[in-house]
This record gives structure tokens, C-alpha cells and sequence, in this order.
């Protein structure tokens, strides 16, 4: 029987073609209507070390990275030495036949191809093995390679005869597959789609999110896992009338985004960890002085330069508190590629509408995993802009810092009516420097009070019943495993559902109690170390959670998730046993 979907893993050295092929296989299989989504892991260092791509692919929509590996091609014997353990009890392992020696543990269920020579037989360069391996995999799945050729020939359009090269030792790959290999992927074929379909990355739909809502200005620092963000921006956004700029740290990064945005632009930066802790004395800055802001954190493994190529959810806390003071800032963590474009839009509506710094928590999987979604309809996606007064003060002096009933001030650009001095320093309604306890009190009240609507406009999804044994409360990029770890526990006969808010500061209290009030025992998946998000719910909302934390460097699969709570809410027919 077909199987729903498959998980395929490349594994082998940087340098040798992995990511690349991977890639191009990835646009294949979303070109001939599969859906897709993928992780890559890769070495910090620029030349060598082992790297590997897996692409899960199947008729449905995929969630997750997949439970085990169903097929890993093996580029070379480390590449096999550090996968092979991912492969499932039906897996396939494909190895090189001349640098790779597979365990006995997969007798019947092994192959080896001399990737390389093939290459060189057809395309006339060794070089061209990625490809042998990508028209062997297509082979195997049934996928036609013609769109894979014309991807071919654009990707190396600039490199002399090397596209039609690549596209010999592709082919050589197909008829390889078909003439010596076994039907060993044998998937269900893909759906008509009921709507049209892209392939993007998380970064790509940030970037996509931001022009949306009218980004006029961005200035980064180069830093994994954010760097796409900065090169796409500084090729698209000079054709747009903006700005996009490399400044010499994260500190001038933020610090130039204010000065923007203090002047009417829509302003972004990107960075990870390191550079958001370079930020913190800017983000109380944009916070007092109330100057909107978009800050994306692109999170890897740390501390410190710590695993910069590996995933990793521990920047929550440094989001949510990190300042000197008290500072109010917004949290949002978007869970899917295509929430990160949403989730994009939602930032620069937060910042402009609150006059807040706002910090988006994306992470490495999310940064640059590749995911079949649906084109999205950007007219159903509003665009909010800032408050500015109207005229209507008349002769009276304006007040940049008005307390207003909502505690947001109409905000004067320069050059328009309205002039004020904008300051990091307390400051009483006009600007002035004041030091009183009242006026602290008051504008700290101000300050804080105005995001109290986030609370309960932000968006949460929901799967699974109202009432249920197990609830997985979790945020960002773990949505979609958590989903399908509640699908596997409902299986086995636990009830179980999910709830995923996007908005972490404010965190939505209310609404959290509520739908924790029907659940039994609650799970908070996390990937860091000491339950960053556990800790918060425990405290701010008063719910007892069982923490499961995970820091490998990888994603949760459903199965991590699903096999930890069944540890500890055995299913009725265990029990019953």
C-alpha cells in the first residue's frame, strides 16, 4: 500500500553538494505537486564538516520534520556514521560505493551506486554526484524531471556548460534508479491542489510580510541564522524607494532603525541572539521614548557563540525581559513559514499602533526550512499605521506623551505639525525631563497599560476537544510536531489537544486559564534547556505544566513529543494491561 508520506535524508560534506542538491530536489517535488518541508543542518565553519538535508514529502500537508527516515542517501561514510540512526525498521540506506561502507544491520535493505563515477561517465566531471543522487531519488519516487532541469539551467546559467553537465548526470541518475534499484518508494502521488502553491523559507516569508506591511527601511548586521533576511532586503528593497543597509553592529543596526522610524519609515532589523543582547539598552530606549520598531530574533543554539548552525528556542526570556528597568516591548512567535509571514505583518501593526518595540521570535529550523504553502492572499492581511495628530488641539502646545485614555499618544513625524523633544530620560506629556514619583508612575502606567488589547486580540490555534486528558501548550516552531503528537496520542486512545499563542508578551492570561481549565495534564515542549515558557506560565498564570525540554541541535519530531507524554499518561489499554 502507498504510503501518506516520506522522509528523506542527504548526508555527507559541506562543499560536496548536499544543501544545494537538496534544495533543487525540494523544488522538484513541490513543482510536481507534492507538499513538502524541510530541515537542514550544516557546519559553522566555512569549508567542511558534515552536513545533512532532510525533506519529508507526501499528498497532504506536511507539519513536521517526520518521525524516521525512510530513505538516506550517503554521500560518504560520516554521512552514514551520523544518520543511519534516524533510519526506520522499512528504511533504505543508499551509500556511496566508494567511500561508504554501511553496518549488516541493513542487509536487504542497502545499495551501493558509484555516485561519482556515473556522474563522470555522463556529464563528464565527477562534481556532478549531487546530481546523480537528485535524478536517483526522482527516480525513485516517480518525479518528473523536467521542471528540475529548467531549475538546473537557471541555478548555473553563469557557469558555462556546467547546467548542461548537471543535467547529463541527472538524467543518468533517473535511468540508474529505474534499471537497478528496487521500488522502494512507493508514496501515494500528489492531489490536484484547490490553490495555487509556493515553496518558501521562513526568512523568505519575513521578508515577504515586511514589504507587505510597508517596510521602508532595514539595517542589519550579518549573523546566522538571520543573514538571508539582510541579502534579500538589500536586493529588493533599493527598487522599492527604501533603504536597506549593513552597519558595522547590531547596536548602530537598532539604533539607525529608531532614528527611521522617529522620521515616519516603517524600520526593521534581524539578528539572533548575540546581536539581541547587543540591543537590549535600544530596546528600553524605543520602549521610553516610544518609537515602533520591528526587531527579528532568528534564535540558534547558545549560549554565548555557542551551536550558531543549530536550532534551538532559548532567547525567550532575553525577548521578554531583557532590559535594564522595566521596559515594555511586544513578543511574537510565528510557528509555521507561512505564519512567519503573518506573523510579520502582525509585528509592524503592534509597533505601529502601540508605539512599541516589537520582537519577533523566529528560530534556525523556521529560518530556513522550506515548506510548500499556499500563496497567500495579501489583501485579507491588513496593514495598521501609527496614530499622528489631526489638528484637532488647536492652539494648544502638543503633547508627544499625551495620557490618554487608551495610553497611546498621537506621534508627530518631522517636518509635520507637532514638534517634541523624544527622549530615553523620564518625561512628563511634552517631553520634558521629570524625575517626580507621580510622573514615573504615570508614564510607566501609560507605557504598559497600552498593550493590555494584545491580551485578547492577539491570534491562537487550537486543535483537539475543549476537555481533554493531555494539552500541549507550547509556542513557535513546535506547533506543528505538537499537532501530530496529539493526532498519534489520540490514536492510541488518550484524548489530547493543543493550544499555540503567537503573542508571549502580553502574554494572553485569561484565555490560557480558560483552556487550561478543561485539560487534565498539560506538557509545554520546549527547545531549551530550563523550560523558559513553562517557568512564565507557571508564574504568570498560576497553571501547574510538566516541562519537556530538548537542546540536540534538531527540531522535535511528533514522535519525541508523543512518546514523552505517553511516559507519563499511559493510553487506557496500557493501563488496563
Amino acid at each position: 500500500m502507498a504510503l501518506p508520506d516520506i522522509t528523506l535524508q542527504l548526508a555527507g560534506e559541506s562543499g560536496e553538494g548536499v544543501i544545494s542538491g537538496g534544495d533543487i530536489l525540494t523544488a522538484g517535488a513541490a513543482r510536481a505537486g507534492y507538499w513538502g518541508l524541510t530541515f537542514r543542518t550544516y557546519p559553522a565553519e566555512i569549508k567542511g564538516g558534515p552536513c545533512m538535508f532532510q525533506l519529508r514529502i507526501g499528498a497532504d500537508r506536511i507539519r513536521s520534520i517526520g518521525n524516521e527516515t525512510g530513505l538516506l542517501v550517503c554521500f560518504n561514510q560520516e554521512g552514514f556514521d551520523l544518520q543511519h540512526g534516524t533510519v526506520g525498521p522499512e528504511g533504505i540506506v543508499i551509500a556511496d560505493a566508494e567511500s561508504c561502507k554501511v553496518t549488516d544491520e541493513f542487509a536487504g535493505r542497502s545499495f551501493e551506486v558509484a555516485f561519482s563515477q556515473i556522474a563522470e561517465e555522463a556529464g563528464g566531471s565527477r562534481r556532478g554526484k549531487n546530481m546523480v543522487i537528485v535524478g536517483m531519488t526522482c527516480g525513485l519516487l516517480d518525479v518528473d524531471t523536467e521542471q528540475i532541469e529548467n531549475l538546473i539551467l537557471k541555478r548555473y546559467a553563469h557557469k558555462g556548460d556546467v547546467g548542461e553537465s548537471n543535467i547529463a548526470s541527472l538524467r543518468a541518475g533517473v535511468i540508474h534508479a529505474r534499471e537497478n534499484l528496487p521500488d522502494v518508494c512507493n508514496i501515494q502521488h500528489p492531489k490536484e491542489p484547490e490553490r495555487e502553491r509556493i515553496l518558501l523559507s521562513g526568512n523568505q516569508a519575513i521578508v515577504a510580510g515586511a514589504l507587505h506591511a510597508g517596510l521602508t527601511y532595514y539595517a542589519g548586521y550579518p549573523i546566522t541564522p538571520a543573514s538571508d533576511i539582510l541579502e534579500s532586503l538589500a536586493a529588493r528593497l533599493p527598487r522599492m524607494n527604501g533603504v536597506a543597509i549593513q552597519t558595522e553592529d547590531e547596536i548602530a543596526a537598532l539604533a539607525s532603525v529608531l532614528g527611521a522610524s522617529f522620521t515616519g519609515a516603517k524600520a526593521m532589523t534581524a539578528t539572533s541572539g548575540p546581536g539581541l543582547s547587543l540591543m537590549a539598552e535600544l530596546i528600553g530606549l524605543a520602549g521610553t521614548a516610544e518609537i515602533p520598531s520591528v526587531i527579528i530574533d532568528a534564535q540558534r543554539a547558545g549560549p554565548s557563540t555557542g551551536m550558531p548552525t543549530k536550532t534551538e528556542q532559548s532567547d525567550l526570556n532575553q525577548a521578554v525581559y531583557g532590559s535594564h528597568g522595566e521596559a515594555p516591548r511586544v513578543v511574537i512567535a510565528p510557528t509555521t513559514v507561512d505564519d512567519c509571514l503573518v506573523c510579520t505583518v502582525d509585528a509592524f501593526n503592534a509597533a505601529e499602533t502601540y508605539q512599541v518595540p516589537v520582537i519577533l521570535l523566529s528560530d534556525q529550523s523556521l529560518s530556513h526550512r522550506l515548506e510548500t504553502v499556499d500563496r497567500p492572499d495579501l489583501s485579507t492581511i491588513a496593514v495598521e499605521n501609527r496614530v499622528t495628530p489631526n489638528g484637532s488641539a488647536g492652539d494648544q502646545r502638543y503633547q508627544r506623551y499625551e495620557l490618554t485614555e487608551s495610553g497611546v499618544s498621537p506621534m508627530a513625524i518631522p517636518g509635520a505639525p507637532g514638534a517634541y523633544v523624544s527622549t530615553g530620560i523620564e518625561h512628563d506629556e511634552l517631553g520634558h525631563p521629570g524625575y517626580t514619583p507621580e510622573l514615573h508612575i504615570a508614564m510607566q502606567d501609560k507605557r504598559f497599560k497600552k498593550l493590555d488589547p494584545l491580551r485578547e486580540t492577539g491570534r491562537v490555534t487550537v486543535s483537539g476537544p475543549e476537555q481533554a486528558r493531555v494539552g500541549i501548550l507550547g509556542w513557535g516552531s513546535t506547533e506543528g510536531a505538537a499537532v501530530e503528537a496529539a493526532e498519534m496520542l489520540r490514536e492510541r486512545g488518550v484524548s489530547a489537544a493543543t493550544f499555540y499563542p503567537r503573542i508571549l508578551a502580553p502574554l494572553p492570561i485569561r484565555r490560557i486559564q480558560d483552556w487550561a481549565e478543561g485539560m487534565e495534564t498539560i506538557f509545554v515542549p520546549e527547545v531549551n534547556y530550563t523550560g523558559q515558557f513553562a517557568r512564565i506560565l507557571r508564574a504568570d498564570c498560576g497553571i501547574e505544566v510538566v516541562a519537556q525540554s530538548q537542546i540536540t541541535g534538531y527540531p522535535f519530531t511528533a514522535a519525541d513529543i508523543a512518546d514523552f507524554i505517553a511516559e507519563r499518561v499511559p493510553s487506557p489499554a496500557t493501563a488496563t494491561a
